[in-house]
């Protein structure tokens, strides 16, 4: 409240005179402010100076003390708030102070806010410039975590995270921060930190999925902490997203029963959209070089996984083989259970429910694709030149589109489809789950595929002449009856295989040396 204090001695109209330079006099809205040795009082029109009060002057406030001095540059309390007053003893109004805290010199200094009234800022959101700040209790701008209770009030340092009431205050406007959990203490020296992205003018953290920062797709869980590394959609909603291949708590791909993303490194943090990525798989602890896998993920940053996204085409049962010494074997029990066909700039691949592309050989419901090497996995088709595991040279054909059906015997549709293998004649030479038979004990022997007998030469190509001997060094190997008593298909996959009418004198081409059909369907991945 406002006190007076009786000047001792009323100063006279000419000792006032007399002061000359020492003393200056001005009308005040309130009393008459006058100069007396360097310092500035308030008088009422009874000679009384002011105290402990605010004095006015052209429209500006000025605060006098308990001895009636004009205070400068401090903090001052009147009828229970705090208003700040500047060099000039003006109080402030819409403006900051750095300064300590009111009642201890000493203290750190901190960021202020004086309201339109004065008051100091206290408990409460203040929008400035189009952004929000927060002061505690004691007018303190708060920077970090910020929890508010409804409304703008009870505004409190966090102690954890509470949906739509906490906020990150940067002092700098910075839209992204990194930091520790809400409510953790400073002297967890070693709790980890976090990366969140602010939303403009208010400082609420995102949640969710964020599909343009700056043109970037980033994926933050409910309390706003940006993830990274592998990222799967969670099914519960204030989730959000989880992290796949966080340290020491990998899960398996098969957990996400959503959408997964690629999201890089922990200083990174944007998904990965309309590529391709070779990385390892959540749980693969190893990373080792060749434990890489190759993935796709869409213009969304979803990754593609068989059995999760659309496919153009889907398949149960895929077994791993390998191009051993000139065989097809099955690659130990390597496989899949379910694949999925995906187009990716006009190339078709195959993907494992796990994202993976199917790469080299896979028997696929029966039939044998090709998918290049590692560091390709497009599904082949026409002719192929193919490396065996010595370096040696193996010719392949696999179709370049899907066969009609009613041009074949066979009842299996998928030896028919686009990149399938071919068994049996292609361009007048043989081939056996894509892979080209040659005679290679003899220059000509006869080769049983699908019930049919073909006879091939050293080359491959089939033999189809009547009443003839097919011979070697003038040795007879193969005999051949006349047209009318031998028989062979005309059309498609089985053209110039014999159903009788052939006579063989050597051995047959032993399609075990060639491929071995798969010992089982039990899978593991890698």
């Amino acid at each position: 409240m406002r006190k007076q204090t009786k000047i001792a001695a009323v100063v006279s109209t000419a000792a006032l005179l007399a002061l000359g330079a020492s003393m200056t006099s001005f009308a005040a809205s309130k009393g008459t402010w006058m100069m007396v040795d360097g310092e500035w009082y308030c008088y009422d029109k009874n000679g009384d100076a002011y105290t402990n009060v605010f004095c006015s002057s052209n429209g500006k406030e000025y605060y006098v003390g308990d001895d009636g001095q004009l205070v400068r540059s401090a903090w001052v309390e009147y009828d229970g708030s705090y208003y700040f007053v500047n060099s000039s003893g003006a109080k402030i109004t819409n403006d900051w102070r750095l300064t300590t805290p009111y009642d201890d010199e000493s203290a750190d200094e901190e960021w202020y806010y004086s309201k339109s009234n004065g008051k100091r800022a206290e408990n409460e959101k203040i929008t400035y410039k189009g952004k929000s700040y927060y002061f505690d209790t004691d007018g303190i701008m708060l920077t970090g975590w910020v929890t508010t209770g409804e409304g703008t009030s009870a505004v409190n340092e966090a102690n954890g995270y509470e949906k739509d009431h906490t906020f990150y205050c940067d002092e700098t406007g910075a839209r992204w921060v990194k930091d520790t959990k809400p409510g953790t203490g400073d002297d967890d020296v070693d709790a980890d930190e976090y990366w969140y992205y602010l939303k403009k003018a208010t400082g609420k953290p995102a949640t969710g999925k964020q599909s343009n920062i700056n043109g970037q797709i980033y994926l933050f869980n409910g309390e706003g902490q940006m993830q990274s590394g592998w990222v799967a959609a969670a099914t519960d909603s204030n989730t959000k997203f989880f992290q796949l291949d966080k340290e020491d708590e990998e899960e398996k791909m098969s957990v996400a029963e959503s959408d997964v993303y690629y999201c890089g490194d922990e200083d990174g943090g944007h998904a990965k959209k309309n590529k391709w990525l070779k990385t390892w798989l959540p749980y693969d602890t190893n990373e080792e070089e060749d434990d890489k896998e190759w993935f796709w993920f869409d213009k969304e940053g979803k990754l593609f996984r068989a059995g999760y996204n659309t496919a153009a085409e889907t398949a149960s049962n895929a077994i791993k083989y390998k191009l051993d010494e000139g065989v097809l074997v099955q690659d130990d029990n390597r496989g899949a259970t379910l694949i999925g066909k995906k187009k990716v700039n006009s190339k078709d691949y195959w993907f494992r429910n796990d994202g993976v592309i199917l790469s080299k050989f896979y028997q696929i419901n029966g039939a044998m694709y090709c998918f290049g090497g590692a560091d390709d996995g497009s599904m082949k088709t026409g002719s192929q030149s193919i490396k065996d595991n010595t370096g040696d040279t193996y010719k392949f054909y696999f179709y370049t589109k899907d066969q009609d059906s009613t041009k074949y015997q066979t009842p299996d549709v998928q030896k028919l489809k686009k990149g399938a293998g071919v068994t049996g004649n292609q361009s007048n030479k043989l081939y056996y789950y894509g892979l080209l038979l040659t005679a290679d004990d003899y220059k000509y022997q006869v080769a049983t595929v699908e019930n049919h007998d073909f006879i091939i030469n050293s080359n491959g190509s089939i033999q189809h002449s009547f009443d003839t001997s097919y011979k070697e060094d003038g040795d007879t190997l193969i005999t051949v009856e006349a047209k009318g008593a031998a028989a062979y298909e005309e059309d498609g996959q089985y053209k110039y295989g014999f159903t009788k009418g052939v006579t063989s004198k050597v051995s047959d081409v032993d399609l075990n040396e060639f491929y071995n059909a798969p010992a089982t369907t039990t899978f593991t991945l890698k």
